[in-house]
């Protein structure tokens, strides 16, 4: 590392005798130097090897300490007693952590004994300055001397009753202002460091700059505005300490909180806006501190300190008890916060309720860590105290947990956020985070706490108009927590109100009805267990059904004796006509449908591509088109070619090797296709050209003529008057087959080798297997299907899984790696009661398996 020298160790190099500072006792001389404290004693192990996550807050878990195990315990720390310091009270250093120790003891109450050890200090250094000014003259010339060091010292605070050796043992943290009368050498003083209001005019400055400077980007609403605000809509007047009917426009700022966290006070916590205090709160200085939520209170007060005069909260601007009203505005909460100038957000973290670092609500004074990430990073092995950057604070919050937040989250043009010790903002064009006192501006800016056009716009990225644009935010707000779960699809209304009037298209369900088949194929995370949510408003075949992640993974499990797993692709071709039963009927689901014929002309192509390329010999010398340019209809006349030729080609040769037609070679599908022979090389593709051009496992492609293929549409009456007496289900024709699903035991596992999935084979009435369900949690696939249950099977949909072909010996080395696609049938594993079917899980079976079943045509209905 290019730092400067330390004095120490360059006095002890040297043969010298090391400086000693008077204020400070024998065994504290390490403190004299800066970089001798800090890195020289943590590159030669003098720091006792502690684990630095359990000092830590809101640390990034995919980063770990540089050491992975044989870490010590914290008992192992060196302690001592009051009676050590205050036998030191000349001694600087052991003056500042008796003064802690003693803290710590009055914390602990009568009839405790406390100790308190040091492990090791952390420099706050955003600027990198000892990095950056290497030798003294530098910094007088900069005006860095003498040197303010802001520092975290990692402590241990043990405790036992007195006279008994249970010792417990809870690791924290004391800040600290270090002193050094030259460029950070001679300590002179150590003193508290003093963060507990933070300066609100940061605030009022990146207000200022984001409203002149950042323009239409960070201005702009998603909802128009000939959208009304929902009647009766009030707002707090943070001057007059009352409700009020909002004067039209006026300008407002919002509040996002978790409700239950709104208050320590019982009494608060029920404080709220009802029929009958209407006319009390809108009573000026009715809304005092007395009856508010401490949270609420905070955000009224720092309205005043940056010139707003309207707040929104719905606690008090939403008549809780008037539940027509009430729905109207929660449905109308989507743009409630679209339209409102700044949003404060509390994340809920900490021992404080409230907007935390105000001067009306100061931080606690605490050993507990709420502030610091103390890591070792890439940049930096020796770790240092970094505030965590305003993602990880709020990815790993309370607030950021909940459902409801996720829309004030995304529809907010600017947010201030407050954590337990540090506040943060951002807006579409920039982030930045509460500057330390004593910090320049202009180093401050070049931080990393401070990202200018490193910022997503918004949670909701609309730029593509497909399917990753609906299931990317469906994924981000599916696992959140509700306390009421039948709210779920109500909490993500005002999301949908966005995506539908941006992109044009309905959702059902929470599912987008122009890719509805690719939709369904969601899954609850994999590798984590998730619940069923059993909801009267809430279909089986929703996402929403679920208390988990919904994902729409492509990486399946491997089942012993079966390929499938791989990698399953998404939909690549859907022609199941849906229909879904709602107030008004029995209306078709809008889907633009993803052509069959077209994904098996493609199909077609590779097959032949792999037949001319790899297998010569099985590909006719007269024939010289490019099957992957050529047109379509020659495409059909060449593939009845090449198959008549290879036809005869196989009954020339001997039946054993050459069996016709090609499905009864039976390639092994349970192998990798590597160093196939040619011979195997061609089987292997015209096998996959007959299962792209035989279509018997769906129906209307087979259909004698168009009458016959029009009936197949018909819904069963039976089935339309049932579908009719159920809201929100589906009914569609299908084919079905009741098979077999079950565990399959041993998992096998895709990289990540940690990964923890299983999943189930599902199998025919001989227990042999056709296919395989979604990759989920072990436990999951017992809960739900425990050793084997039978289940109604139902074809959705066309998916892939794409088998490599490589050489690797002899001539055939030299051919370049091809691919087959396997042709994967999407199913949906059902189970179903009275002629009602619910929604268990995905999974993907072959076609040709599929035909032997020979599968019922019928109407489903699936509640």
């Amino acid at each position: 590392m290019n730092v400067r020298q330390c004095t120490i160790c360059e006095a002890k190099d040297a043969g010298e005798a090391v400086r000693v500072n008077p204020r400070l006792c024998r065994d504290c001389q390490d403190w004299d130097d800066l970089l001798h404290i800090n890195y020289c004693r943590e590159r030669a192990g003098s720091h006792a090897p502690v684990n630095p996550v359990s000092f830590c807050y809101k640390h990034n878990p995919d980063w770990p300490p540089n050491r992975k195990g044989n870490y010590s315990e914290l008992k192992d720390l060196q302690f001592f007693s009051s009676e050590h310091y205050t036998a030191r009270k000349d001694c600087i250093m052991c003056s500042a952590v008796g003064d802690a120790l003693q803290r710590a003891s009055s914390e602990s109450g009568d009839g405790q004994e406390t100790k308190i050890a040091v492990w090791r200090p952390f420099i706050l250094d955003p600027a990198k300055n000892q990095w950056n000014v290497h030798d003294e003259q530098t910094a007088v010339d900069k005006g860095m001397v003498p040197w303010l060091q802001k520092c975290v010292l990692a402590i241990c605070i043990a405790t036992a009753p007195t006279g008994e050796d249970s010792w417990s043992y809870q690791p924290g943290v004391v800040e600290v202002v270090l002193r050094y009368e030259r460029w950070c050498y001679d300590l002179s003083q150590v003193s508290p460091w003093e963060r507990r209001v933070m300066d609100t005019s940061q605030i009022t400055k990146w207000l200022h700059r984001c409203v002149h400077e950042h323009g239409e980007e960070c201005s702009a609403s998603w909802i128009p505005s000939s959208v009304d605000l929902p009647p009766g809509f009030r707002l707090i007047d943070a001057h007059e300490r009352r409700v009020v009917l909002s004067p039209s426009p006026v300008e407002y700022v919002a509040l996002s909180y978790v409700w239950n966290a709104a208050s320590l006070s019982p009494e608060k916590q029920n404080s709220q806006l009802n029929l009958v205090n209407i006319k009390d709160l809108e009573e000026p200085n009715s809304l005092n501190d007395s009856i508010l939520p401490e949270v609420i209170a905070d955000a009224i007060d720092l309205c005043i300190e940056i010139g707003q005069r309207y707040i929104w909260v719905d606690r008090f601007c939403i008549v809780q008890d008037d539940l027509e009203l009430k729905t109207q505005h929660i449905d109308m909460m989507g743009a409630i916060y679209d339209r409102a100038f700044l949003t404060f957000v509390a994340l809920g973290d900490g021992p404080t309720p409230g907007l935390v670092g105000l001067p009306c609500r100061p931080r606690q004074q605490s050993f507990r860590n709420w502030s610091w990430d103390l890591l070792p990073t890439m940049s930096n092995p020796v770790g240092e105290a970094r505030l965590p950057l305003i993602d990880m604070a709020i990815s790993e919050s309370k607030w950021n947990s909940r459902a409801w937040t996720f829309q004030e989250k995304a529809l907010s043009k600017r947010k201030i956020y407050f954590d337990a010790g540090q506040v943060y903002g951002n807006c579409a064009k920039e982030s930045w985070q509460e500057k330390p006192k004593d910090v320049d501006d202009t180093e401050w800016v070049k931080t990393q706490s401070w990202e200018m056009d490193k910022v997503p716009k918004r949670p909701l990225d609309l730029s593509l108009n497909s399917f990753a644009t609906y299931s990317g935010i469906i994924s981000q707000f599916s696992p959140r927590k509700l306390t009421f779960p039948e709210d779920v699809l109500r909490a993500f209304a005002g999301v949908v109100n966005i995506l539908e009037m941006e992109l044009k298209r309905p959702l059902l369900q929470g599912h987008p009805e122009e890719f509805f088949t690719e939709s369904l194929r969601w899954v609850p995370q994999p590798g984590f267990m998730g619940t069923r949510r059993v909801l009267d408003n809430v279909p089986s075949w929703s996402w929403a059904s679920w208390d988990s992640r919904a994902t729409w993974d492509i990486d399946w499990t491997i089942a012993p004796g079966i390929f499938l797993a791989c990698r399953v692709s998404e939909v690549k071709a859907s022609f199941v006509n849906f229909y879904v039963s709602d107030p008004k009927g029995i209306r078709p689901v809008k889907e633009q449908h993803q052509s069959l014929e077209h994904y098996l002309t493609e199909q077609k192509r590779v097959a032949l591509k792999v037949l001319k390329e790899a297998a010569t010999s099985w590909w006719p010398s007269s024939i010289s088109n490019d099957p992957v340019t050529v047109e379509v209809k020659e495409l059909n006349e060449l593939t009845k070619h090449v198959w008549d030729w290879a036809h005869t080609k196989a009954r020339s040769g001997d039946a054993t090797t050459h069996p016709w037609p090609p499905s009864t070679a039976r390639t092994p599908r349970t192998e990798r296709l590597h160093d196939l022979s040619e011979d195997a090389t061609a089987f292997a593709a015209l096998r996959n050209l007959e299962e792209h051009t035989d279509t018997q496992w769906w129906p209307p492609t087979t259909a004698k003529d168009l009458e016959a293929s029009l009936q197949l549409g018909n819904l069963s009456k039976e089935a339309k008057a049932l579908a009719e007496k159920l809201p929100n289900s589906l009914i569609f024709n299908t084919t079905c087959a009741s098979l077999r699903v079950g565990p399959f035991g041993r998992m096998w596992f895709r990289i990540p080798p940690r990964r923890h999935l299983s999943g189930c084979a599902i199998q025919n009435q001989n227990g042999i297997p056709v296919g395989i369900t979604m990759a989920m949690a072990p436990q999951l696939t017992f809960d739900m299907f425990q050793k084997g249950r039978e289940c109604l099977v139902a074809l959705l949909g066309v998916c892939s899984s794409k088998r490599f072909m490589q050489w690797n010996k002899g001539e055939r080395s030299r051919l370049p790696i091809q691919h087959l696609n396997e042709l994967c049938l999407l199913v949906m594993i059902m189970e179903e009661k009275d002629g009602v079917c619910n929604r268990l899980a995905m999974g993907v079976v072959y076609s040709d398996e599929w035909v032997k079943l020979q599968p019922q045509w019928r109407t489903v209905v699936l509640a």
